[in-house]
């Protein structure tokens, strides 16, 4: 996935208020945390110095979709409780 991907995956969604990133990591803001990420990325992405902040962005991107399929799944099994009713 390239920079450019990543902009417009963050741009296409509703970004939550906050998310762990992994069990240490608090992302408290993650509208700053993605724009940031993103700047830094654009800025120094070519120094692998940097590639954290690219891996990290993907992370994200896996921990959203990941908490939307589950969340999706949950409300899908609302749905099939209450048409068996």
């Amino acid at each position: 996935m390239t920079i450019e991907e990543l902009e417009a995956y963050f741009e296409g969604i509703d970004l939550p208020e906050s998310v762990y990133l992994n069990k240490a990591t608090k992302i408290v803001d993650v509208k700053k945390f993605v724009r940031s990420h993103l700047i830094t990325v654009k800025a120094h992405g070519h120094i692998k110095a940097y590639s954290s902040f690219f891996d990290r962005l993907i992370q994200l991107k896996d921990i959203i979709e990941a908490e939307r399929a589950q969340q999706q799944a949950g409300d899908q099994h609302t749905a099939d409780d209450q048409s068996s009713m």
